[in-house]
């Protein structure tokens, strides 16, 4: 049966996570006033937070935990964006990558860690629901139908089927029951 906290499951959990939050902070970032960071640090950092966050898939996490997790991934990205800028120019601003105003880039890479809590919080949720739901059909084995027997019918529960057999005469057409008929 599918369990979202088999390791391929928590490796899958983990990718979509860190994925969602490099791309996030990356836009954050730049919205921020920041730098459009470098491709290979944005992938090798979502790379590291992606088997960093995997390990910590082992259950379910909740909407405050989610946020945990990126707020701590938003500080990491920042920080590493910013050792890697330099002294990389912004586009349309002589200053260097260390004068961007901290309240703005703390407040857009706020805002992307609660886009992506959201986000992820919805997911999570809806991954354990289907799975549950699936779960449940499996362990069903037949699909199950109640329906009440018809009059005439009767349910034998003996023969372990649940076979249905008509019971003799419930439902000849003419009647035996009364006065006997005039010759």
């Amino acid at each position: 049966m599918p369990d979202p906290t088999t390791t391929r499951w928590r490796l899958l959990r983990g990718t979509v996570f860190a994925v969602l939050a490099g791309q996030l902070a990356a836009i954050g970032h730049l919205l921020g006033g920041g730098a459009l960071p470098d491709p290979a640090v944005l992938i090798t950092v979502t790379v590291f937070l992606g088997g960093a966050v995997s390990s910590l898939a082992r259950r379910r996490r909740t909407g405050p935990q989610i946020l945990g997790m990126l707020v701590l991934s938003q500080v990491v990205f920042h920080a590493v964006f910013l050792l890697t800028a330099g002294h990389a120019v912004h586009p349309g601003r002589p200053e260097d990558a260390i004068s961007v105003g901290a309240a703005q880039m703390v407040a857009f890479h706020l805002i992307a860690a609660l886009a992506t809590s959201w986000l992820l919080t919805s997911g999570e949720g809806t991954l354990f629901r289907l799975v549950g739901a699936l779960r449940r059909v499996l362990a069903a084995g037949r699909p199950i139908l109640v329906v009440p027997p018809l009059p005439g019918w009767t349910v034998s529960a003996g023969d372990g089927g649940g076979a249905v057999r008509l019971r003799a005469g419930e439902l000849s057409l003419i009647s035996r029951r009364g006065p006997p008929g005039r010759s």
